[in-house]
């Protein structure tokens, strides 16, 4: 029992570990929770993978992520069929004149199942017109992620190592 509880915990920190970074920052916008619809698309300008290791095979690419800016459309795979759900986590933050503020998060999540592909197509500020804030300048940044309670080592905080896009498309 203590050892269950023991795992339990672990999960959770892993789960919820790093969260207070990134949900101290004020959207806004409320959270955007799309479902990926099918696409023989593969690709974009910008792309990131998810890596676990799996007992007796080695590191399996999992899932990948990619972003095109002409569209403003996520594409995510499901890269391992092992039932576990593939998502994009991303921020878009606008320049208000003198600094970056963030204004719209969510995710782009793969029901599709392995190897398919799934995109969700958004519509961003691009960096060279007048945006919300009444300034010009749009980036985003993502993570691909899985939804495996053991191997997620993607949670909103661990966001801050990804690389900002600026978005001209």
């Amino acid at each position: 029992m203590k050892r269950a509880i023991a795992i339990a915990a672990v999960v959770l920190t892993i789960l919820v570990g790093g969260q207070s970074q990134a949900l101290a920052a004020t959207f806004a916008r409320p959270f955007e929770d799309n479902i990926a619809t099918f696409t023989y698309d593969s690709g974009g300008d910008a792309c990131s993978e998810a890596w676990a290791l799996v007992p007796t095979i080695g590191w399996v690419m999992t899932a990948k992520g990619c972003f095109n800016k002409y569209g403003d459309i996520w594409r995510i795979q499901d890269g391992f069929a092992d039932g576990s759900q593939t998502f994009i986590y991303w921020e878009n933050w606008l320049k208000d004149g003198s600094t970056w503020r963030p204004y719209r998060h969510g995710e782009c999540n793969n029901n599709l199942g392995a190897p398919s592909w799934g995109s969700c197509n958004k519509d961003y500020y691009e960096s060279s017109s007048t945006n919300y804030y009444g300034d010009k300048g749009s980036r985003i940044r993502f993570q691909t992620c899985r939804r495996a309670p053991l191997d997620n080592v993607c949670t909103p905080g661990s966001i801050d190592a990804a690389p900002w896009i600026h978005n001209n498309a």
